[in-house]
């Protein structure tokens, strides 16, 4: 087993990119509060059915364990045509929001996944081919914060196709629908829930496929 943090993680219908390297210890954290919040939001809300209520549910969560939200909202829902694929428009997204290095950070974990055929597949499943699913770039500031930004999204297509990430739709053949959140961990709160964590851990099995590069 690698001993090297990997570039980012598919759990449930997230999809998660990691700027840089993280600790061991922060990505399991991250990726066991991300799992633990839509198990918690699945149990409140349908997420294809109701997404608004879905996500404050799920960001709620994320509250409990620590992480606070900045400016404490959410974003507005905008639409967004997109031609080409939705992996295209990922990283598109990603270079916009003022670090260079979150678009890098974004290609590094899609050139990761794209020969994962199991994790590409549960993506699939977990999403219903794109219908909600969720990107969490994470990264870490200059004061050693980790900082993780939810992007909450929908593909509305004319035709569900299987690995919908890197399908190249044609121009008007699809939108995205998008909400967004930005959060920054405490993690003095989180390790006071540790033990609760933990044992939401053990009661429900959280399928992680760690997207790692494969080196030449």
């Amino acid at each position: 087993m690698s001993n090297e943090t990997p570039t980012g993680a598919i759990t449930n219908h997230n999809l998660i990119s990691c700027i840089d390297e993280l600790s061991l210890q922060d990505f399991d954290d991250l990726t066991s509060c991300t799992h633990i919040a839509t198990r918690s939001a699945d149990l409140i809300q349908n997420r294809f059915a109701n997404s608004h209520y879905w996500l404050d549910e799920y960001i709620r969560t994320l509250m409990f364990f620590g992480w606070s939200l900045h400016e404490g909202a959410i974003t507005t829902r905008t639409r967004i045509d997109i031609s080409g694929s939705v992996a295209d428009f990922l990283v598109q997204s990603a270079q916009t929001m003022g670090d260079p290095r979150q678009g890098n950070a974004m290609i590094d974990t899609l050139d990761a996944l794209k020969p994962d055929r199991l994790a590409t597949l549960s993506l699939d499943e977990e999403s219903l081919k794109g219908r909600r699913f969720q990107v969490a770039p994470s990264r870490y500031d200059s004061r050693g914060n980790l900082h993780m930004a939810v992007f909450n999204l929908e593909l509305i297509a004319h035709t569900e196709q299987s690995r919908f990430l890197f399908w190249p739709w044609e121009t008007k053949s699809a939108k995205i629908v998008q909400q967004r959140a930005f959060l920054k961990l405490d993690r003095s709160v989180l390790d006071t829930k540790r033990q609760l964590m933990t044992a939401k851990l053990r009661e429900q099995v959280m399928k992680r496929f760690a997207l790692r590069q494969r080196k030449p």
